[in-house]
């Protein structure tokens, strides 16, 4: 009988040690991230997507490094021509960059969507006490 008590603890502590050692890998973020932004084209709200960023709570810092979306990888949201883009951060950065991405490279941009119909990616982004981040968004224009 001592010996069936035996294993059974043995199967018991392996039991648990695999599932601490699993848990272990589980975690898949920190939770150290900025916050998103709010962006509105004319009288509608993008969806935006977390881009690349270095960011810290004090304790700890994150850094990831995003490449440069393709028009299937957002969700795009259906805009009139010419409309203001508005950014609202969670708190105003220090410094603000505003880009649209065409061909797969940053090109500085004003905060307005082109006249001609057709879709268009934007990254946006600044530098706060905590980090700095990007962030990107897509629209198609009405014809």
């Amino acid at each position: 009988m001592k010996r069936k008590t035996m294993w059974f603890w043995v199967i018991v502590l392996l039991l648990v040690g695999g599932i601490v050692y699993g848990l272990s890998f589980w975690q898949t973020s920190s939770g150290v991230k900025p916050p998103l932004p709010t962006v509105t084209v004319g009288s509608v709200t993008a969806e935006v997507k977390q881009s690349t960023y270095c960011w810290s709570n004090g304790d700890e810092a994150v850094c990831e490094d995003h490449a440069l979306p393709e028009a299937d990888d957002l969700q795009l949201v259906t805009v009139e021509p010419g409309a203001a883009i508005d950014v609202t951060f969670h708190e105003t950065p220090k410094q603000e960059t505003f880009h649209r991405i065409i061909d797969g490279e940053l090109v500085a941009s004003e905060q307005v969507v082109p006249m001609e119909p057709g879709t268009y990616l934007f990254e946006t982004g600044g530098e706060w006490q905590h980090g700095d981040s990007r962030y990107v968004f897509g629209v198609t224009v009405r014809e």
